[in-house]
């Protein structure tokens, strides 16, 4: 089941402030609109019934971070507890929790339909 919450920024959301305008991340993220990914993928959620889903955008992004900085679905979640930048892609505020590193694997297999995005060697 997909839920719509609104963003709130709160308090220690003015840490954002401190990732420089021509940082990677803030030039995707003003170039990208990634509002399409949830309308792209409602349906393979169950409207009325389970508990809230986490955002399919926000795994979206969270893979768009593991494959720009080749990290592991573990790493990935480690990193993004500790880097701002990355919080502030995800739209998290610095005190959100992410989502368990298996929760990367269940959506790529059973949202994407792929098993792994990595990089060609």
């Amino acid at each position: 089941m997909l839920r719509h919450v609104p963003h709130q920024l709160s308090i220690y959301s003015v840490l954002y402030d401190k990732i420089p305008n021509d940082h990677i991340l803030k030039i995707i993220a003003a170039n990208v609109d990634f509002s399409f990914i949830n309308d792209l993928l409602k349906e393979s959620y169950c409207k009325h019934l389970g508990r809230p889903a986490k955002e399919p955008e926000m795994l979206a992004k969270l893979l768009i971070l593991q494959y720009l900085y080749d990290l592991s679905d573990v790493k990935i979640i480690e990193e993004a507890r500790l880097n701002l930048a990355y919080m502030w892609f995800l739209g998290l505020n610095p005190e959100d929790d992410l989502p368990e590193a298996s929760l990367l694997t269940k959506f790529r297999r059973h949202r994407l339909k792929e098993k792994k995005c990595q990089k060609e060697s």
